[in-house]
């Protein structure tokens, strides 16, 4: 049962406008990426404990009861459903699927799909044995596999010519994940399943139903001290014709599977003894369906872990890095991972279960920064106060923040595609796992720097006190940026400390008017709307009259010019708040013009002293004093 909430959390089509490098190895990098950087000893070599497994047990618990993340408690899933109500809601959301896709995918052929090609799969989600009181199956994954939209083995395409990226896919599942199955299709093949984090229909070929929720719950539910993890991305038991349920059986990172307690080693297992290899158990489905398990072994040299791996930047950077170059896999298609499946695996290593997308995600009770109307400056200044596996997003896509080196900031993440590296005009599939700066673009042109949301950092509580605080004037900042009242220059700079001008400021204000245009007659300047028109409202004294617009603007003309913006507004109109300047030692300062302003203006708190006796009204006025004064005039 698709929710199409999970098409948003699939990368973006991206940009790059700088050419890329080829290393001394042969291998291609992005533009100002290394091939030291290749190595993940590079960004982490901390060996601190971040959290511990108690603590990571009560944040999956806190994350689970919270109902924006959409994850499930499988244990607590109800043991029967309504089977006649599930089919009727069955052909409603897998309709609004349909209608969805419908005119711009193909399914498995060159011309558009038809409304016809879809009520096909739409009819197969039709359980014909359907009953009002429906017992649900437990099941297992046997091979690693995927939730779907639809129970088709059909494939959906936006481009017959890209047959690897198919909108089917929702999320993977990785072989001995739990799986609350609460209907089977029309055809039988599939079955209607949630995993911890999605719903969707899974090839039943992949799945072994257990005889009931005990044996279900003693597949999966291990103890940490038990278990056996795999932190490498793809590790494959050894062939066996003795053994073929067993043979050659792929495990992706982050599958947990049972610890065997072999007393002795000479024992056959798949025809061999056990020394040098992991003794594990993995379930297997018999002929009817039916859930059993096995013994198989793993080899000693593979990357898998006794327990869960210690939460460490060390540990993190080494999973992270083994999936390094590997494909993209949108849904996790291809046995491979999207940008959030690649983040959710890398955690579930530790232990920890992350929301399934970008949105989801946002919503888990961890640290968190929001980003979104920042300015470059703070970005940039927050970035160097993050952590590395810090969990960075902008809308459609996340990624792993690695760090800062020479001046640029790093991540890694799944990408889908980007404008060909010096060429911004050609787009260029990439489909990997890779390591580029946050200079690269978004087809709007803007970095992805620039297009930050959020970072969220996974091993931090909420309220943790090691969590960067915003800068004094991140308010203010963010609401004339969210509203386009103030934005930066042509490089995506605020420039928050430099001295605002007459011009800019009279521009502020004139987009706080909502003009549609800035056409003056005879326009020379950016700035020359602005001007005419603050100057026919009245808001320019007498005294100043003859001020140059690229000149920069004291606190007392800003005062005297907002004072007579906000007459304008119908503000201001009585002194019951004046605030009397005689608390300043600088008051005598003030010139004559300025001082009823002043007086208003901190009176409604819309100004301030620059010290607690002292209102410097000689003092240049910044561009981040600016938009702090504008979002309190504005409220």
């Amino acid at each position: 049962m698709a929710d199409k909430k999970i098409i948003s959390c699939i990368c973006l089509m991206l940009i790059l406008s700088v050419a890329a490098s080829v290393g001394a190895t042969g291998i291609a990098y992005f533009p100002d990426v290394t091939s030291d950087m290749s190595d993940y000893r590079y960004w982490a070599k901390e060996d601190e404990v971040l959290m511990s497994v108690d603590q990571i047990y009560d944040f999956n618990s806190r994350t689970i009861a919270k109902k924006e993340t959409y994850m499930y408690d499988l244990k607590a899933q109800p043991e029967t459903v309504d089977g006649v109500a599930l089919n009727e809601a069955l052909i409603k959301s897998s309709g609004a699927d349909a209608a969805y896709y419908l005119g711009w995918t193909y399914i498995e052929s060159n011309t558009l799909a038809l409304k016809e090609d879809y009520d096909e799969m739409i009819n197969n989600t039709q359980n014909p044995n359907a009953s009002k009181v429906q017992n649900v199956l437990y099941g297992v994954a046997v091979h690693r596999t995927e939730l779907r939209t639809f129970p088709s083995p059909k494939a959906i395409w936006d481009d017959p010519a890209d047959a690897d990226l198919d909108y089917q896919f929702l999320s993977a599942v990785r072989v001995n994940e739990p799986l609350v199955i609460t209907s089977v299709s029309a055809d039988g093949k599939y079955y209607l399943a949630k995993n911890i984090c999605c719903s969707g229909w899974v090839p039943a070929e992949d799945v072994a139903a257990c005889s009931d929720k005990e044996q279900w719950l003693s597949a999966w539910d291990i103890a940490p001290e038990d278990a056996v993890v795999v932190y490498g991305d793809k590790v494959y038991t050894e062939i066996s014709v003795t053994g073929p349920q067993t043979s050659g059986l792929m495990l992706t990172m982050g599958t947990v599977l049972e610890r065997a307690d072999v007393s002795d080693p000479n024992v056959l297992i798949d025809n061999r003894a056990a020394y040098q290899n992991y003794a594990v158990w993995v379930p297997v489905r018999n002929s009817d369906g039916s859930y059993d398990k096995k013994l198989t072994l793993i080899s000693e040299h593979n990357k898998v872990h006794s327990g869960y791996l210690p939460l460490t930047k060390k540990n993190i950077s080494m999973v992270a890095f083994s999936a390094l170059g590997n494909t993209y896999g949108w849904g996790g298609g291809l046995l491979s991972d999207d940008c959030s499946g690649y983040v959710r695996n890398i955690y579930k290593c530790f232990g920890l279960e992350l929301a399934r997308n970008t949105t989801w995600q946002s919503a888990m009770p961890m640290a968190k920064v929001d980003m979104q109307y920042m300015c470059r400056e703070e970005r940039e200044a927050m970035l160097d106060k993050l952590p590395f596996g810090t969990v960075l997003y902008f809308s459609g896509h996340e990624m792993m923040y690695l760090g800062k080196a020479n001046g640029k900031y790093y991540v890694l993440s799944s990408v889908g595609s980007v404008m060909q590296p010096g060429n911004d005009s050609v787009r260029q599939r990439i489909r990997s796992i890779v390591i580029n700066t946050l200079e690269v673009k978004r087809a709007n042109g803007n970095t992805w720097l620039d297009e930050l949301t959020l970072a969220l950092v996974p091993y931090w509580e909420e309220a943790s006190d090691q969590l960067p605080g915003y800068e004094w004037y991140h308010d203010g900042v963010a609401f004339c940026i969210k509203n386009g009242i103030m934005k930066g220059d042509e490089d995506k700079h605020f420039n928050p400390d430099d001295n605002i001008l007459w011009a800019e400021f009279l521009q502020i204000l004139y987009n706080m008017e909502e003009h549609e245009s800035s056409e003056v007659a005879e326009s020379v300047n950016w700035y020359d709307a602005a001007v005419e028109w603050a100057t026919a409202s009245g808001f320019i004294y007498e005294e100043l009259s003859g001020f140059d617009p690229e000149s920069a603007m004291t606190r007392e003309e800003l005062a005297s010019v907002l004072y007579r913006y906000g007459q304008f507004k119908n503000k201001y109109t009585d002194a019951e708040n004046a605030n009397n300047l005689s608390a300043y030692e600088d008051a005598k300062d003030v010139a004559t013009y300025a001082v009823s302003a002043f007086e208003y203006m901190l009176g409604e708190g819309l100004m301030r002293g620059k010290t607690d006796t002292t209102i410097n009204p000689k003092d240049y006025t910044t561009r981040a004093e600016v938009a702090v004064i504008t979002e309190r005039f504005k409220k």
